[in-house]
């Protein structure tokens, strides 16, 4: 899986409590540096013959062969191997795997259509899962996302006074005027406001009550503020066709959510009291939704979406 933030560490330690043997291999390789005559070659391929793609091949070639090289510290033949976001890997990484285990599974927990370059490992899998539902495919399966239920439960009693809308995500110019426009619409009402954009790129232009930050906020530090909150916020992505880790953090640790990904009334788990879904301007209604305690869920409905139950479906299917 890609080494991003504290997500491998958290995935080892589920597997674990589950009764998984685990070995991790991640995205993450040795530095590349040149080997003998490469850097003159490079210099000479570049300068002479214009071709610009000499170096980047070979760290292509050093990234393929430190991948493969983590393989073969494997010396047992595995049960399963699930590769998340495969298109993070190499093709011919991904079927090096297929010779190391009896079922070769993937789970791509970011949209097709937003990486459109995963469709090319559709076929290198036994089985393909993804949050979204995917036509035409017939390897390819739905599952929703989860919440890592190594983590204990926390619970903070619901603030019907001023309750804390809390969010957390990347900068995209394609929600940056919903999330403008919904700010506009609470801002009159009694909430503390907790919203932080993470970007790359200096944003064109900045809200006042949102909080920028150049720097990635670890999957810890979002629990820790989730935890804190009352609501969470979700403005769903044009290019995603599923439900975010948001519903199910919220599910977890019983936050409320507001969104407008209307996919999400078709849940077991969706419930008016629980989660908002803007609509056709619907935003004077949130007022009482804010005012409303909290609905307390099923037992049953919560365990459902915990990585335990997410990993037994993922290896059975």
């Amino acid at each position: 899986m890609p080494d991003y933030s504290d997500f491998p560490k958290l995935f080892l330690e589920n597997l674990d409590k589950v009764g998984f043997e685990t070995y991790l291999i991640t995205d993450k390789v040795s530095e590349f540096k040149y080997k003998g005559t490469q850097s003159i070659k490079n210099f000479f391929v570049k300068n002479v013959f214009r071709n610009k793609n000499y170096k980047q091949e070979l760290i292509s070639r050093h990234f393929l062969e430190e991948l493969n090289k983590s393989i073969s510290e494997i010396k047992d033949q595995l049960d399963y191997i699930l590769v998340i976001r495969p298109d993070n890997f190499p093709i011919d990484f991904i079927k090096n795997l297929k010779q190391k285990t009896k079922k070769l599974i993937a789970y791509q927990w970011d949209g097709i259509e937003k990486f459109p370059e995963i469709k090319n490992y559709f076929n290198l899998f036994d089985t393909f899962f993804c949050f979204e539902k995917v036509e035409s495919q017939p390897n390819i399966r739905s599952i929703t996302n989860f919440y890592f239920d190594i983590l204990p439960p926390s619970f903070k009693k619901y603030d019907t006074e001023k309750p804390k809308l809390y969010f957390v995500g990347l900068y995209w110019k394609s929600r940056e005027e919903k999330i403008d426009k919904f700010i506009d619409n609470v801002s009159n009402l009694s909430v503390d406001l907790s919203i932080f954009i993470q970007y790359f790129k200096e944003p064109e232009k900045r809200n006042e009550k949102i909080r920028y930050t150049q720097n990635r906020i670890s999957f810890a530090e979002n629990l820790e503020l989730v935890k804190d909150s009352d609501v969470l916020l979700d403005f769903v992505d044009p290019l995603h066709n599923g439900l975010s880790i948001r519903f199910f953090e919220g599910l977890y640790y019983e936050k409320k959510v507001i969104t407008d990904n209307i996919m999400v009334k078709n849940y077991d788990f969706y419930h008016p009291d629980n989660i908002f879904v803007v609509e056709n301007d619907n935003y004077k209604n949130i007022e009482q939704f804010l005012k409303t305690p909290y609905h307390q869920l099923s037992e049953e409905i919560v365990k459902k979406y915990g990585f335990s139950n997410w990993i037994k479906q993922i290896i059975e299917k």
